[in-house]
């Protein structure tokens, strides 16, 4: 004679014929900083916030993430919330140190050179100089809309992390997008 498999529920688990299932906050937090830890400080650098700066800015938005998941916040789109916390963050740095300092875009990001040959390597590396002095012809509200959507987000989500209007982020991307087209 086989039982049916027993469900036991433990506080924010569930047990189910030996398969545990973790909604808790600790464990969502965990999950959304395997997944979006880089990708939040890659966002940062590239806006021009220092390397430490954006470690710091990134921990402090998945401690903010866990008391928002603590105090049954609205969980429906965590992701952009993470970019919106960690914007408001990096901003709030700024406008506290009193510094609109950036840096190049070059610094932000080592581009990796796969070249076969010393003319290939010539010709990635002046293509990626064309392209890094068209990204910093944008605007800084520019720059950041245009990495958001490169980071997969769409523009009703970027409005919501910018707290902008969605058709500001849609205008804003296009005209990025032909600077990027004239330099390039």
């Amino acid at each position: 004679m086989t039982r049916p498999p027993q469900t036991i529920a433990l506080s924010g688990s569930k047990w189910d014929a030996g398969c545990v299932v973790d909604s808790s906050p600790y464990r969502i937090v965990l999950e959304f900083y395997d997944r979006e830890r880089l990708a939040l400080e890659r966002y940062l650098r590239l806006v021009g916030v220092e390397v430490d700066a954006c470690r710091d800015i990134v921990h402090e938005a998945f401690l903010k993430l866990y008391e928002h998941l603590l105090a049954n916040g609205d969980a429906t789109n965590l992701r952009a919330w993470l970019y919106r916390v960690s914007h408001n963050l990096a901003m709030n740095g700024r406008h506290a140190a009193h510094t609109r300092r950036t840096e190049p875009l070059s610094e932000a990001v080592e581009p990796v050179s796969s070249a076969a040959s010393p003319e290939k390597a010539i010709l990635e590396r002046e293509a990626d100089l064309t392209l890094r002095n068209a990204m910093n012809e944008l605007t800084p509200n520019q720059r950041r809309c245009l990495i958001l959507r490169a980071q997969g987000f769409k523009y009703r989500q970027i409005a919501e992390i910018l707290q902008l209007s969605t058709s500001a982020v849609a205008e804003t991307v296009q005209r990025a997008l032909g600077v990027l087209k004239k330099a390039v």
